[in-house]
């Protein structure tokens, strides 16, 4: 027949192709068909516990209270929420070895190495980015708004950045340095620092 497509015309199978046919459209015929599915199912016989037997998951309420607090790093420490100081760039004439010029500071950000960290960052006075390339770090700074940024390091060492947005004539002078410890040195340097 020639007045019909060949995608219409119908093909001869076997009966191994007819129960392969059947086998992939079972589930969309139970989709689709329902009540069908529920008559076929009736008439085969059921299979019971061949599948992962379901287990109800052992809720637990746990708080965050409940998880202990090692005295290390807290004892004689009281901790603040934030802590605010000024850093300024290191001038060439008192370099000494080892510091890198134009990006060196007087006062270095210290954080902890494996630990979740968040930075609120905001401006006073224009438009700043606060920018830290190797730890994948850059936020803008802007004055009325607060932007937070995470990071997690995974290794100690130095970590240099600046800002990354023309704010003004000291714009090349801002650099940004971040210095990972770890955990225990820390806790150790928060101490003292918080102290005074």
């Amino acid at each position: 027949d020639l007045s019909r497509p060949l995608w219409l015309k119908p093909v001869l199978v076997g009966q191994q192709n007819q129960d392969i046919f059947a086998a992939m459209l079972g589930p969309l015929k139970s989709l689709f068909w329902p009540a069908r599915a529920a008559d076929a199912s009736a008439e085969r016989p059921a299979l019971h516990n061949l599948g992962v037997q379901q287990r109800k998951a052992k809720l637990q309420d746990v708080k965050a209270e409940d998880y202990a607090t090692p005295e290390k790093y807290l004892e004689g420490a009281e901790i603040p929420t934030f802590y605010q100081f000024q850093s300024n760039m290191v001038a060439d004439e008192d370099l000494k070895a080892g510091m890198v010029s134009g990006l060196e500071v007087d006062k270095r950000l210290t954080l902890p190495t494996r630990t979740h960290i968040r930075f609120l960052v905001t401006g006073q006075d224009v438009l700043h980015s606060f920018s830290i390339p190797s730890l994948g770090v850059k936020t803008d700074a802007t004055p009325g708004r607060i932007n937070r940024i995470n990071t997690f390091i995974q290794r100690e060492g130095v970590f240099y950045g600046q800002c990354s947005e023309l704010c003004g004539t000291l714009h090349g002078f801002m650099p940004i340095v971040v210095e990972a410890v770890s955990p225990e040195t820390y806790a150790a340097h928060a101490r003292k620092w918080y102290k005074e």
